[in-house]
């Protein structure tokens, strides 16, 4: 069997990872298809195939057939369902699945202690590594932060509120931590892609560069000219806080919480840089600044209607 991947079908394409990912896979000249499921309503680009199912396992099978390639992007919650998922991709001969990762460094042993939110990711890749003796191998990719889309969203998310001229500096804020932006990881699971060898069974890492959140203020405040009313916050409290809203049923602001304490290097998470190999050179990644992304931000945000 020819380990060349021509073939990709993404589900979970519709989310905030996956038009980026999309994007960058026909961009390389992937032939690209979505898996949505029955029920939803997003609509996607015209040109691109639409497989519609309810996950079950004789209608994935079936859409799986002829693809080489399989990108989850499911939801973090959701992904307790991937293994139905991994099992009708054996079964269909697909060579390769991506699990949906794209955060913090999940291989890591304290992170149940840390994220809880995220074990379903370990138990995924575990599952994962059961099949290593059929025709499907795997691909974990972290990434660390979504830095410039966590940027553009602002309202305080992980801190930032750049509208306002306001920012929450956790700890010193001078604890180094992986970011990387939107596109940059639609081109890292391209590259994987593209390098199936090198990339095969193993947990792939990447980031377009690896900062402060001082930083990022010191940047920010010079690229608008404006001085920021900085707040301060340990990530220690920010977690805490994140799982009392999480067991009041408040998820929403609760979850994004413990993540950003993980981000921001509670349980040393996701400062992968020092200790393992990036492969952004692996994989053909272009460099990407701090400076340049900052600038391209402020640009978008002053063009908003």
């Amino acid at each position: 069997m020819s380990s060349a991947i021509e073939k990709v079908i993404v589900i979970g394409g519709g989310g905030n990872t996956g038009p980026y990912i999309v994007e960058a896979l026909q961009t390389a000249g992937f032939e690209v298809a979505i898996l949505s499921r029955t029920s939803s309503e997003t609509i996607f680009p015209e040109k691109i195939t639409v497989h519609k199912t309810d996950y079950d396992m004789t209608s994935l099978v079936k859409i799986f057939q002829g693809y080489d390639a399989v990108v989850s992007v499911v939801a973090t919650f959701s992904t307790d369902q991937q293994n139905i998922i991994i099992d009708a991709a054996v079964h269909a001969g697909v060579k390769r699945f991506l699990p949906s990762e794209y955060g913090i460094d999940t291989s890591l042993p304290q992170l149940a202690e840390y994220v809880s939110f995220a074990k379903g990711k370990q138990d995924t890749v575990a599952y994962l590594k059961t099949k290593e003796g059929t025709q499907l191998s795997w691909s974990a990719l972290c990434v660390g932060a979504f830095f410039d889309w966590v940027l553009k969203i602002g309202g305080g998310l992980m801190g930032w509120d750049i509208p306002a001229r306001r920012a929450t500096v956790f700890d010193s804020g001078d604890q180094p931590y992986e970011a990387t932006n939107m596109r940059q990881i639609g081109r890292a699971v391209a590259g994987i892609l593209k390098h199936p060898e090198g990339t095969k069974n193993r947990y792939v890492y990447v980031n377009s560069f690896t900062v402060t959140q001082n930083q990022v203020i010191t940047a920010v405040e010079k690229a608008s000219g404006d001085k920021f009313e900085v707040s301060k916050m340990t990530t220690r409290d920010l977690r805490d806080e994140g799982y009392r809203n999480a067991e009041k049923g408040n998820l929403e602001l609760g979850f994004p919480q413990v993540v950003t304490s993980a981000i921001y290097g509670h349980g040393g998470l996701n400062n992968f840089s020092a200790h393992k190999e990036l492969a952004n050179e692996t994989l053909g990644l272009p460099k990407e600044s701090l400076e340049e992304t900052i600038a391209e931000v402020l640009e978008e945000m002053r063009s908003r209607p």
